[in-house]
């Protein structure tokens, strides 16, 4: 598992995880496959302000939980969406 902050909020994280092409964006993580989500808008999202700020879920947080793809093939994909970030 690993979780990014994106620069921009809200509206980097979203053209961060339309830009993914390998990782399936998920409402819920886990499977063999890599998933990424915004957890303020989907596993976090019935949360007050003052628990996303307690949780740290801000809003350019993305979470991955990296499947069994091959790493440099999911490198290069994170690298590339990052870049148009």
């Amino acid at each position: 598992m690993v979780s990014l902050v994106i620069k921009d909020g809200k509206r980097g994280a979203f053209e961060f995880l339309r830009r993914i092409r390998i990782a399936r964006n998920a409402v819920s993580l886990g499977g063999v496959e890599t998933l990424v989500c915004h957890p303020k808008t989907t596993t976090h999202s019935g949360f007050t302000e003052e628990e996303f700020a307690q949780a740290g879920v801000v809003d350019g947080l993305v979470r991955i939980s990296v499947g069994i793809e091959d790493w440099r093939d999911l490198l290069a994909d994170f690298e590339q969406a990052l870049s148009a970030v």
